[in-house]
Formats: structure tokens, C-alpha cells, sequence
């Protein structure tokens, strides 16, 4: 097995991302005003505590009910989520990464501010999708990440981002090779068109041949019947919704979920 950062930054290669949803906060619709950011906080521990204690490698947080999504979330999404993050970090006992969705910009400043160790996001290109137009600034990001002393943030580039597609209609085996030679990514994240869906395995096997050394991430749709197809290919997997009760996107963790996702995928490390 060849070996990348996520070893140390990890601990292992072929990374498991349990995907920590947060509820809805401040100034989203779907906020809960009496219940408030306790009620967060505490469906964020459940979700923690369920896939610490199913073996996890490692958490991703994200503010996933924040529907709709803003091409520019106001800072009362980072704040929550900063505040939520740091209550949590005295139970947090592996690496944890964080992202703010739609907003490179606060995901680097989020991480930078609660320790986390990597971000995942549309870093590079314009693209047309539910969102309207989404224009980057990778310069910007990445010179931000510099800034706050934080170059030891990875930041793993989505290809294409979800349910989008790049305006100027550019291959995206192509657009990721540009982004490879210009724009220091340290990985690169293939999604499916939505949350759940199958990432395109077609992209990761080109991109695979194309990049053999390059840190990939497959990002929707893993489960514990794709981990072999999946990780022999990816490095790392960011999972969410096959982790929760009933594989159901809106439920909580189930912990005996994760523990048989990390057992076949221990399993498959093993005999590599």
C-alpha cells in the first residue's frame, strides 16, 4: 500500500470521513429557535460518539442542513459552527476535518480557528448549479491558509461540485489536471449529483490512471457493499448517509452501522 499524507496526518491509508450533519443554525430556515444551539450541540455528540465508538478514522463537519444553500453564508453560520465545534473538541479523539458549504474562504479560516486538519470544497472554476453561477477565487484560499499559519490544512478540491457542471463545459479529467499543476491541491473529491448518490467511478478510474500519486476521495454514496470497489481505488471516502439509522439522510448515526462499514473496510486494508 503506497503511502500519502493521511498517514500522518490519520493514521492510516484508505480513510474513512464519518460525515458529522449539522442541524440547521442560526438564520437558516429550518432552525429550531427553542431548541437553539443546545440542540445542535447535542445531536452533533450523538453523531460523534457514534462513529468514535464504531471505529471511525476519522470526522468531517459540516453545516449540511443549512437549506438552502448561500453562495455566501453569513457569519453567523461560522460562528455556530465554530462554537459547536469547540464545545465538542474535549470529546473528539481522532483527526477531524470541517467545512462551511459554499464558502472555500470560511472553511479555511473555520479550520485554521478549531484545529481541524483538512477542508474538502469548489476551490477552482465556475460553475452553473442550483446555486446560479459559483465563481472561486483559489489564490485567495490559498494564500488565506497561509495567512493564518494554517498550511497544514489539506484541502481537498472537488472535480466538479454537486449537481453542477463547469460553465465553460471543460473535461473534468482536463480542468483537474490544470488544477494539479497550478492550484497545490492536496487531494482531489469526486461526488454523485447528490448527497447519497454513487460517486462517478468512471472520473476516479481516469483520474486514478492519469494521477497515480495524487490523494483521492471518493465523497457521496459509499456503503458497506462498495467498500472494496470504492477504496481500491480511493484513498479515502468521506461517508454520511449509510451511516445513519435506516441509511436514511435526515437520521442520526447508528453506531452498529459504522462498526460493520469499518469492519469489511478493515478487513480490505488488511489484505492489501
Amino acid at each position: 500500500m503506497r503511502k500519502t499524507w493521511l498517514s500522518d496526518v490519520i493514521g492510516t491509508e484508505k480513510a474513512a470521513f464519518g460525515l458529522v450533519h449539522l442541524l440547521a443554525l442560526p438564520g437558516d430556515p429550518l432552525y429550531d429557535a427553542e431548541g437553539g444551539l443546545e440542540r445542535i450541540y447535542e445531536a452533533a455528540l450523538s453523531d460523534v460518539q457514534s462513529l468514535q465508538e464504531g471505529g471511525i478514522d476519522a470526522l468531517h463537519f459540516s453545516n449540511e442542513f443549512s437549506f438552502p444553500y448561500q453562495k455566501n453564508p453569513p457569519r453567523e453560520i461560522m460562528a455556530a459552527m465554530a462554537y459547536i465545534i469547540g464545545r465538542l473538541k474535549p470529546y473528539i479523539k481522532v483527526p477531524y476535518g470541517a467545512n462551511v458549504i459554499s464558502s472555500p474562504s470560511d472553511s479555511v479560516a473555520l479550520c485554521a480557528s478549531v484545529g481541524a486538519k483538512f477542508t474538502r470544497g469548489t476551490f477552482s472554476g465556475v460553475y452553473s448549479g442550483n446555486l446560479g453561477l459559483y465563481d472561486t477565487a483559489i489564490g485567495d484560499y490559498v494564500r488565506l491558509r497561509h495567512n493564518l499559519h494554517a498550511d497544514d490544512v489539506k484541502m481537498i478540491h472537488y472535480v466538479v461540485p454537486e449537481s453542477s457542471a463547469d460553465i465553460g463545459g471543460r473535461d473534468p479529467l482536463a480542468s483537474a489536471a490544470a488544477s494539479k499543476f497550478m492550484n497545490m491541491p492536496d487531494g482531489f473529491a469526486v461526488p454523485g449529483a447528490t448527497a447519497g448518490q454513487s460517486a462517478d467511478m468512471s472520473l476516479l478510474h481516469q483520474l486514478r490512471k492519469s494521477m497515480p500519486d495524487m490523494v483521492l476521495v471518493a465523497s457521496t454514496g459509499v456503503k458497506y457493499e462498495t467498500v472494496e470497489e470504492i477504496f481500491s481505488i480511493c484513498d479515502a471516502a468521506f461517508i454520511a448517509t449509510s451511516l445513519k439509522k435506516d441509511g436514511i439522510f435526515e437520521n442520526p448515526v447508528d453506531k452498529d452501522r459504522v462498526k460493520r462499514f469499518m469492519e469489511r473496510l478493515k478487513d480490505f486494508r488488511n489484505s492489501l
